[in-house]
């Protein structure tokens, strides 16, 4: 009797053993298919992940005229983007490693505003080699001379989507890479790359994907062609089926808005089925704003400022293009921030 008691106890203790034995390779094969958070934006331990895209240009100014922004209107625009308590971004985005981002770093510096940059190069296949390589270059010097403000350096926007007016072709990607990697030694922050969701799921992103530290996704429900009570649900759906395809990355969504204006007859402007309106701006902010907060989603709500100099100062004022600021162009606020405590009685 007592050799079957103790012949059934080490077939259980067996049978145990290989249970744990085989839970234990199935969570390590889950972790391993669990993404790395290599981006996690933080002031005095507190999450500040909803973020927003910052240009500081005003009507008469812009980078093609070389017009550029006072210090002094820099600190109006970033004092007022950190000081209502309801409403306020400690994280923001530039574009370009130029002499406008760079006075935007100065000032946060200067102040000592709370506030941290996910600093962009402007990258183009409409520019020179030496031009590209200036951006970089010039990133590079940014992320090593503020090492408290900048947490991360983005090669690029939308430059291998199809679409765009400034993309690079696909057998430019080794080239591309190449800049990845250089920058990647010479900087203490991750690097990524920003382009639409329409690059991030074709199979030949991957080399791309694999070599940047998280990836920058774009998402517009606006531009394809959804409604406004469809759009949040739409914007999760890509989100999740990029975060399928790349489970092991981190994914940021870096642009996603909603126009207050738009014309027809502009270009591209004929995908725009919605409502453009601050009304409706409203309405996607809250409801996008809420599912990034549930779901601890780092950002970069698209955009903090309309810019009159979109799209050719020749163009009219209502395209789309120029009006997809929370605020208008001369920083008078919208209704999502007069009244986004109180946007369901709207």
């Amino acid at each position: 009797m007592l050799s079957q008691i103790s012949w059934f106890i080490l077939n259980v203790n067996y049978w145990l053993i290989v249970i744990l034995l085989f839970s234990g390779q199935l969570l390590a094969e889950e972790k391993d298919l669990t993404a790395e958070t290599v981006l996690e934006p933080t002031l005095n331990e507190a999450w500040v992940g909803l973020g927003i895209a910052y240009s500081p240009y005003r009507d008469g100014q812009s980078p093609d005229n070389k017009q550029l922004p006072s210090k002094k209107q820099i600190l109006e625009d970033l004092t007022l983007l950190t000081s209502n308590e309801q409403l306020s971004w400690h994280l923001i985005r530039l574009y370009a490693a130029d002499l406008s981002s760079e006075r935007v770093l100065e000032v946060i510096k200067e102040n000592k505003l709370p506030i941290k940059v996910m600093q962009g190069a402007w990258l183009s296949g409409n520019q020179t080699l030496e031009e590209n390589e200036e951006q970089l270059a010039q990133v590079v010097s940014f992320a090593n001379r503020f090492p408290n403000i900048i947490i991360a350096v983005n090669l690029g926007n939308e430059i291998f989507v199809e679409w765009s007016y400034h993309k690079f072709e696909k057998d430019e990607i080794p080239q591309y890479l190449k800049w990845v990697k250089s920058v990647q030694k010479r900087v203490a922050v991750p690097v990524t790359l920003a382009d639409d969701y329409n690059f991030w799921n074709k199979p030949w992103s991957k080399s791309v994907a694999d070599q940047v530290d998280f990836i920058v996704l774009h998402a517009y429900a606006m531009w394809n062609s959804k409604l406004l009570k469809n759009s949040v649900a739409w914007t999760e759906k890509i989100f999740r089926g990029i975060q399928s395809q790349y489970p092991e990355k981190q994914i940021v969504l870096g642009e996603s808005g909603w126009a207050t204006s738009s014309l027809s007859s502009n270009g591209d402007e004929r995908l725009i089925i919605a409502e453009a309106s601050e009304k409706a701006q409203a309405k996607f902010f809250k409801g996008y704003r809420q599912w990034l907060t549930n779901n601890r989603i780092v950002s970069f709500y698209f955009q903090a400022f309309d810019e009159n100099w979109k799209g050719g100062m020749e163009k009219p004022k209502s395209i789309a293009e120029k009006n997809w600021g929370i605020y208008r162009a001369d920083r008078t606020p919208k209704l999502v921030v007069k009244e986004y405590l109180t946007i369901d009685a709207l």
